[in-house]
């Protein structure tokens, strides 16, 4: 059949449970363009404030690749139309609403991964938050196509463009 659709129902349907339930739809919203723009933010203000350039420059750094992040899936979104797994596919546990129609790529898995590869390069002396931000975007990813409002490869071409935008915005070095 299609791995694709496969997997989705796998993690979807055979891994659902009540702890899951209550948790991923939760987590899932925290990588929404929105809840990290204000972060972004939020963090240069903090930052600027406090007079602090070390954090400042990482905050822009975060903010850029969000942006940049957010204008290829938009690209990425009107150019490939995919509906989302629940509106074509049956028994699908649909555990939050999307804000737009289509799938492919997952905006809130690359906006993730974008702020994540700019962490991950400021920050590479720190093995255990390198760690603990892999995780979490691992986690979200996972957390949208269980969620139902996703399928695999939308997650993985949505990681793709966060890691790509983070590394093209950190060799800019704007």
């Amino acid at each position: 059949m299609n791995p694709n659709i496969d997997i989705f129902y796998f993690i979807n349907n055979t891994l659902s449970n009540p702890i899951f339930d209550l948790i991923m739809p939760q987590l899932t919203n925290v990588g929404g363009f929105i809840s990290l723009l204000v972060l972004c933010i939020l963090a240069i203000i903090i930052s600027r404030h406090y007079n602090n350039e070390k954090y400042s420059r990482i905050s822009k750094l975060c903010l850029y690749s969000l942006l940049l992040s957010a204008g290829i899936v938009a690209c990425l979104k009107l150019g490939i139309v995919e509906e989302r797994p629940f509106k074509v596919l049956g028994h699908v546990n649909q555990l939050v609403i999307p804000s737009e129609p289509n799938s492919f790529p997952s905006g809130h898995t690359s906006s993730t991964f974008s702020i994540i590869t700019v962490l991950i390069h400021e920050y590479k002396q720190n093995k255990a938050l390198i760690a603990l931000l892999i995780i979490f975007g691992c986690v979200l990813a996972f957390s949208r196509v269980y969620c139902g409002v996703h399928y695999p490869l939308d997650v993985i071409v949505g990681a793709m463009v966060g890691i790509l935008s983070g590394v093209a915005i950190l060799k800019v070095k704007i």
